[in-house]
């Protein structure tokens, strides 16, 4: 998988021409949104260029179909490091993404914000009780304004989970 604007990239393409082609296909699709292979090798085509599953064919000349994977012993599984689970609050601009943040952290972060809109990604760690054990979850609060688009896929990506929060006077919004 890769969006719309990673294929444009590696095409060496603007992406606004990968979009042409995805809706010459039925597909409508935007820059940030993702693409399977076969999609994708298809708008490649279309665009004049040859396509081929390199990694995939790789693999296949070394011998590893991956089914030779071997687990891990128990002194590796002892050496892991669990890391805290990466969540992201997303929305519609002006929805309350920061104010449930601040309320989790026990902050008043959204109003120091600039015309109380986030405007950009905000990290934070928040510690919690899990039966007797403290542990760590990091929060990502992204901006919820469209001129933001590519900045929330981003957060997007670095994500275990998503909370999506919708206003109910407004509904699900772009």
């Amino acid at each position: 998988m890769m969006t719309v604007e990673e294929l444009a990239t590696l095409l060496g393409v603007r992406a606004p021409m990968v979009i042409q082609s995805l809706i010459k296909s039925g597909i409508f699709a935007t820059m940030n949104q993702p693409i399977d292979f076969d999609t994708a090798g298809i708008v490649a085509a279309d665009l004049g260029f040859e396509v081929t599953q390199k990694a995939a064919a790789t693999a296949q000349e070394d011998g590893q179909d991956g089914a030779d994977v071997e687990p891990l012993s128990d002194e590796e599984i002892a050496q892991l490091v669990q890391r805290p689970p990466v969540v992201t609050v997303m929305g519609h601009v002006d929805h309350g993404k920061t104010s449930l943040l601040d309320r989790i952290r026990e902050a008043r972060v959204a109003a120091g914000e600039a015309g109380g809109i986030t405007q950009h990604i905000g990290a934070y760690q928040v510690n919690v009780d899990v039966d007797g054990e403290e542990r760590t979850i990091t929060f990502l609060d992204t901006p919820g304004h469209e001129a933001f688009t590519a900045m929330r896929a981003r957060g997007a990506q670095a994500t275990d989970i998503a909370i999506v929060v919708v206003a109910a006077d407004d509904g699900v919004m772009p």
